[in-house]
């Protein structure tokens, strides 16, 4: 095997040094970095060759930016839905509190309009709540969850917290129905809030109360309120039952048609006081 001469190994085998293309390499570096710093050409060259890169890099992140984006929305998502979860708990605890609110406040309501019906009246009665508002035989009638276990009498006025609503009319174990205070079958003693006049009250089926003949020459007035005169022994006198809403002529000069729209609504306020006509 023949002998490798440590000389054949060298890189450059060259014994002359390149002096002159080492030189010339050399100034046309200097040239050229010359030419570029007044030109500016290498910032064009990257310039257009940005362009063309540009795609390509995109292209090769992409696979890396797509999984990253996927990672956080699916993180994001599952945040969000575990935010509406507990959003939706929240509402409906904060609904559950909102109904006890209002039934606390009803009760209260309730009990304090019972202790005014006693102070005002001296009468004490039995509450309950409407349950059905309806019509029998072309008659308004209103049912309500009280009935003979609970004392109640055929004949008791019925109120509520804005005024008169009725009359019970029939009983039953547990329910009872009230003749509301509109019903064309229903009549009232009623006096002017002032005093001054004494009159009957009659319902007209049409969710008002009227005075058929009304002497013109007397001093009423629109707004004007009426409450029961208590002269029947039934009502207590000083319950409020409606307002003067308007006064119509009649064929008679002599006498006017007055229409009086009730303070209560049954159908809009539920609980209800039957008093007790015994005391």
């Amino acid at each position: 095997m023949a002998k490798i001469n440590s000389r054949d190994l060298r890189l450059f085998n060259r014994n002359v040094f390149p002096l002159i293309p080492f030189v010339v390499l050399f100034f046309l570096c200097l040239v050229l970095m010359a030419t570029d710093y007044r030109k500016q050409i290498l910032k064009k060259i990257k310039k257009e060759a940005f362009v063309i890169s540009s795609p390509i890099t995109y292209l090769i992140n992409l696979p890396v930016k797509i999984f990253r984006d996927s990672k956080d929305n699916f993180i994001t998502k599952k945040i969000l839905q575990e935010k509406i979860i507990n959003l939706e708990q929240t509402n409906y605890e904060l609904s559950i509190k909102a109904q006890e609110n209002k039934l606390l406040a009803s009760e209260n309501k309730l009990l304090r309009n019972s202790l005014k019906i006693y102070k005002d009246f001296n009468m004490l009665g039995v509450h309950a709540e409407i349950i059905l508002p309806t019509v029998k035989n072309g008659h308004s009638v209103i049912t309500i969850n009280r009935g003979l276990k609970n004392n109640i009498e055929a004949g008791s006025a019925v109120i509520n917290n804005r005024g008169l609503v009725g009359q019970i009319i029939n009983i039953s174990k547990s329910y009872s129905e009230i003749r509301p205070i509109t019903s064309e079958s229903y009549a009232v003693p009623a006096i002017i809030d002032n005093g001054k006049e004494n009159v009957i009250l009659f319902g007209n089926g049409n969710g008002e109360l009227e005075i058929p003949l009304f002497p013109a020459s007397s001093s009423i007035k629109i707004n004007d309120n009426f409450v029961t005169s208590g002269t029947d022994n039934l009502y207590p006198k000083g319950i409020y039952i409606g307002r003067v809403t308007e006064i119509k002529t009649t064929n008679s000069p002599k006498f006017n048609s007055i229409i009086v729209t009730p303070f209560s609504q049954p159908t809009t306020f539920s609980q209800i006081t039957v008093l007790d006509i015994k005391k």
